[in-house]
């Protein structure tokens, strides 16, 4: 029989033992079952309108791919509700589209019919001052003019920031109606560029160069009548038909928790990813990271020095949305939010922006804008509150709201800070493009699916040509 001297002797032996034994390579294919181990071409992370455009053009070029998405669906902030029992369909995401062969083609791609817009579909405004609880029967917003125009020609570079010079003129990183101020701008354009649908944010701190990249020709394009958007008014059915071709290649509800990627194309990346089956290896050529590039969303990616000092500068906003029915407001009205003491009309925060009609009866869609995070608990208690309001002001029947959809869009509209920008950060972002075999798509330099597309589309080809090589 052994001695409690003798089994402590062999338990620290042990101990020690296992202590020299090398820890198991979360990277070595052998630490994995095959079934768990993905060969592929392109790994793409992140499945809204630039991972899923770029998904399907490499189908279509016989190249392979892995998309690794977080949530339950593809599509991003193209957010649709969908009532199987009353039919009902309702986009509260994005809304339109530019009528323009990229859109067009990518809608037929995936067996979706168009359909034109237009603007009457979105209601007659009214607006009310939200905040201070008062209608304002008499206001009428301004609209940007030709002076607003002439100023977006002088930087034609400010549609994609992709074209930002390293040298960004000051004058774009005023406030808005310093800007206004400097140039001289009518105050209809002022007011008008404060009002673009869904930008996030105080809009009287938003720069110039903010308000123009939204604003920009293809917001002004399809604002007077070239834009489109799903016949069935339902925006999401591309992804949905995207997804059902595609789903092979897909992991939904899953997230990279380890990557290393090499210096050089022939070195590749390797991605650890959690799934909801386990953990699975994917061996890639090339990355494509699609999704809201934020420091808290990046930092499992192996980040370097050179990549750190540039994606830490990257913050977005807080935007929200929702689907409502039950409110008793008029039908074909958008119930918008203006300061009735503001400089320039602009709303409070935080807030409902407004609240419009959709194409199904009775069901209405709002976005909700706020300088800090808040709760969907939160977020509806205010708009329910705003709806009660609005039914007073309109001696409509009183009633309880009855939300049916809600979606948190943050991070939105991203971005460095003024400072960086200042100091030639989009140049430094477009040097990180194929640096360590990834490279970088999705919103940061451009708004609108439609464009967000179209730079997808024009930035495959050198994604492609470094894989092809190895």
């Amino acid at each position: 029989m052994l001695s409690t001297f003798s089994l402590c002797v062999l338990a620290s032996a042990a101990g020690a033992f296992g202590a020299t034994l090398p820890k198991r390579d979360q990277f070595d294919p052998s630490s994995y079952s095959s079934k768990n181990v993905v060969q592929t071409d392109f790994a793409i992370i992140g499945g809204g309108a630039a991972g899923t455009y770029a998904a399907i053009a490499l189908k279509d070029r016989k190249k392979t791919f892995t998309l690794v998405e977080i949530t339950n669906r593809l599509g991003g902030n193209t957010r649709t509700f969908r009532d199987p029992s009353t039919g009902a369909v309702v986009d509260f995401g994005l809304q339109i589209h530019l009528d323009a062969p990229i859109v067009r083609n990518f809608f037929s791609r995936l067996n979706t019919a168009l359909g034109q817009v237009q603007l009457s579909d979105f209601g007659l405004p009214k607006y009310f001052d939200f905040t201070q609880r008062v209608a304002l029967p008499n206001y009428v917003r301004g609209n940007v003019g030709a002076d607003y125009v002439a100023q977006l020609n002088k930087y034609s570079y400010l549609d994609d920031l992709n074209n930002l010079p390293a040298q960004v003129p000051s004058d774009l990183l005023l406030n808005w109606p310093d800007f206004a101020k400097k140039v001289g701008l009518s105050e209809n354009s002022t007011e008008g560029g404060l009002t673009w649908p869904a930008t996030p944010g105080n809009p009287l701190s938003t720069t110039a160069l903010a308000i123009f990249n939204d604003g920009n020709h293809i917001e002004l394009a399809e604002f007077q009548g070239a834009a489109v958007h799903a016949a069935n008014h339902d925006n999401s059915q591309i992804y949905r038909n995207a997804l059902a071709e595609i789903q092979a290649n897909v992991l939904l509800q899953s997230s990279i928790v380890a990557a290393k990627r090499g210096p050089t194309p022939d070195r590749g990346v390797q991605l650890v990813a959690n799934t909801p089956t386990g953990k699975k290896l994917i061996s890639a050529k090339q990355l494509i990271i699609a999704f809201p590039y934020t420091p808290d969303q990046t930092n499992t990616f192996g980040l370097d020095s050179k990549e750190q000092s540039i994606l830490s500068k990257i913050s977005g906003k807080y935007y929200y949305g929702g689907v409502v029915n039950n409110t008793n407001l008029e039908a074909g009205v958008t119930y918008t939010n203006a300061g009735a003491n503001t400089p320039y009309h602009a709303a409070s925060l935080p807030g409902v922006v407004e609240i419009a009609p959709s194409a199904s009866p009775g069901y209405f869609f709002y976005w909700y804008n706020t300088v800090s995070p808040l709760t969907r608990t939160q977020i509806e208690s205010s708009t329910r509150s705003t709806i009660k309001f609005l039914q007073s002001q309109i001696e409509a029947t009183a009633s309880e709201p009855n939300f049916v959809d809600f979606q948190d869009f943050s991070p939105f509209h991203l971005g460095p800070g003024n400072s960086d920008i200042a100091n030639g950060w989009y140049t430094k972002m477009k040097g990180l493009q194929g640096y360590r075999n990834t490279w970088y798509i999705s919103s940061m330099f451009v708004v609108g699916s439609t464009q967000v597309w179209n730079n997808t589309a024009n930035i495959l080809p050198s994604i492609i040509g470094p894989a092809n090589q190895h």
